[in-house]
């Protein structure tokens, strides 16, 4: 049970602050595991408990948080897939259709000044931190705290290099954190964010947005991203996509394989061997940075849903060229559920 909790605890560490499960409902889950692995009478009052919890998290939209929850019934593969597979379904019908609530318009002055070549780092997190109060909408990277990894070091050094680093590869953790909250230029944020790590999560993005599309019946009027993402493919990685499609739908349905099992596999086989290669200079990775401050506060918010977004997509989509029909359509791509 304590294991069991553990590892929530640190799955829910990694996500944003203000999208983690709180204390409460940590509680609920903590009394459920400890029941059951208890032998208590009571552990099935608990279990419907943790229920009714994750279908508040779904009638929400708060899919990270469903997820981690639900780990705690996946007994077997069977659960697990059709687990994961309802919160795949619910997360892309969310992306395309878009009901959530838009964000309002922030000041004429504050996006001139965000969208100068030399805004500065107070100017940028002005605008973020206005963009966040009259709208709700928040940018995020996947970053260390600097001075943690620094203590860390110290705390570690007795114990020999090699122990050392690989102990540094999971401590401290790894956390959604928003833009500007490390003291450090926001450029250099943006870098520590771009590893391999998050290339590979985002190309198996916009692979299940096309692997959505391709699921639903009829016309979706979203084709278009799976012949922009085949272009992509073939352009950025020398990927052939009519290869990578058959492989995933085979694994899923013959091979019985979870679709992230399935999108790991296939990042690995057909895209990896080009994304080793990737390198962002200081010069792109300004140029890319300055080019999504004015996308995104040139934009119309007016059709932006609020919430959480993953900045470093943006910028990924910048260094790594993506025809969007709609250039809004990159919002629902790069938001956190």
């Amino acid at each position: 049970a304590a294991r069991a909790y553990l590892s929530i605890l640190i799955d829910n560490e990694h996500l944003p602050g203000q999208a983690q499960l709180n204390e409460s409902e940590l509680g609920t889950l903590r009394d459920l595991l400890f029941s059951y692995f208890g032998g208590e009478e009571n552990a099935n009052e608990k279990g419907s408990e943790v229920l009714a919890l994750i279908e508040r998290k779904f009638a929400n939209d708060e899919f990270s948080q469903a997820r981690i929850l639900l780990q705690i019934f996946e007994t077997n593969n069977d659960t697990r897939q059709n687990n994961e597979r309802n919160l795949f379904y619910e997360e892309m019908i969310l992306r395309l259709e878009g009901t959530r609530a838009k964000a309002r318009a922030i000041s004429a002055e504050t996006v001139e000044n965000v969208t100068r070549d030399d805004a500065d780092d107070d100017v940028v997190l002005k605008a973020f931190s206005e963009l966040e109060q009259t709208g709700n909408v928040r940018f995020y990277l996947y970053i260390r705290e600097p001075a943690d990894v620094e203590r860390w070091r110290d705390a570690l050094s007795p114990l020999g290099e090699d122990v050392s680093r690989y102990l540094l590869d999971y401590i401290p953790i790894v956390r959604w954190r928003k833009i500007g909250s490390p003291d450090m230029p926001i450029q250099n944020q943006i870098g520590l964010h771009l590893t391999f790590d998050m290339l590979r999560r985002y190309v198996q993005q916009k692979l299940r947005m096309c692997y959505f599309i391709l699921l639903a019946n009829g016309n979706t009027e979203y084709e278009w991203f799976i012949f922009s993402f085949s272009k992509w493919s073939r352009e950025h990685f020398g990927v052939d996509v009519c290869e990578v499609f058959p492989m995933i739908h085979r694994s899923g349905i013959l091979d019985g394989m979870c679709l992230q099992e399935i999108l790991d596999v296939a990042v690995d086989q057909f895209y990896a061997r080009r994304m080793n290669e990737i390198s962002v200079p200081a010069e792109q990775l300004e140029k890319a940075y300055r080019a999504v401050l004015k996308q995104i506060f040139g934009s119309d918010l007016s059709q932006v849903p609020a919430g959480n977004y993953n900045f470093g997509d943006f910028v990924l989509d910048w260094i790594l060229p993506f025809d969007y029909k709609n250039p809004m359509f990159a919002f629902q791509l790069h938001s956190m559920m």
